[in-house]
């Protein structure tokens, strides 16, 4: 676990990363199955050498969602896809959103360019990858006094010679006034991703080494109850010290990776 931030209520782990699919032209693992306080997340991680740039606007290939045997509605997941094309490895951030039990759950994952469609029951066995694994686990940053708001991070997950993390601050409780994205805080300028931010400001969640070391690609967003941030990184060659923030709670947690 991190040195600083240590597990909290919301966050448990109910897989650690696996590899669901090993073949010649595709691997596909997931970066650990959370339910977190926002509910069910994972992260799919395609491992290949990508095809032409889908068209602006167009609809994400990818089909993931929870189901209980023998029942044919499901949950969901909503896709945000976040690639690294020079190494060609595509992550798939899933929200599953929350779930009462997850247990007895498939998760189901659909693709076109996959061989064959997947299944993983989350209260099965887990499967350890040789492929996929935390350099740091997920965790809850605690707060330096009692906040409205709880940040959580996914940990840094390696796939080849890339690291994957994401950050996400949500209401402590469904609810809770005062929670990023929710139109009280609209015009705060401690929580908005717009141009409108002043200049000097910084963004609200922020997760990397020390000056931009290592960076490749990062990304936030926004939406009811939510505000988030992913990111993908090199690997470092030697330790060194990661930091994972939220500025409008005024709180930070610290890990050295060191490389595998």
């Amino acid at each position: 676990m991190s040195e600083t931030s240590t597990p909290g209520r919301g966050l448990r782990v109910l897989r650690a990363p696996e590899t669901l699919l090993d073949e010649p032209g595709a691997r596909l693992s997931h970066g650990g199955v959370l339910d977190t306080p926002s509910g069910l997340f994972t992260v799919l991680a395609l491992e290949r050498r990508p095809g032409p740039p889908r068209p602006a606007g167009s609809v994400s290939p990818w089909l993931v969602y929870l189901t209980e045997p023998g029942r044919r509605d499901a949950l969901l997941a909503l896709p945000g896809l976040f690639g690294d094309a020079e190494h060609g490895v595509q992550f798939t951030v899933c929200s599953f959103g929350p779930v009462r039990d997850p247990g007895r759950l498939v998760m189901a994952v659909h693709h076109p360019d996959l061989p064959r469609s997947l299944g993983v029951f989350l209260d099965s066995p887990v499967t350890p990858s040789s492929s996929a694994a935390w350099l740091v686990e997920p965790a809850v940053l605690p707060p330096p006094a009692p906040q409205p708001v709880q940040v959580w991070h996914t940990g840094l997950l390696r796939i080849r010679n890339l690291l994957f993390t994401h950050l996400e601050a949500t209401p402590d409780s469904p609810g809770t006034a005062g929670g990023p994205g929710t139109p009280d805080l609209v015009d705060d300028p401690a929580w908005d991703l717009s141009s409108r931010r002043p200049e000097g400001t910084p963004r609200p969640l922020q997760a990397g080494f020390p000056d931009g070391a290592h960076h490749r690609r990062g990304a936030a967003s926004a939406g009811p109850g939510h505000s988030s941030y992913d990111g993908i990184l090199s690997a470092p060659d030697s330790p060194a010290l990661f930091t994972w923030t939220c500025h409008p709670c005024g709180t930070t947690a610290e890990q050295t990776v060191r490389p595998r």
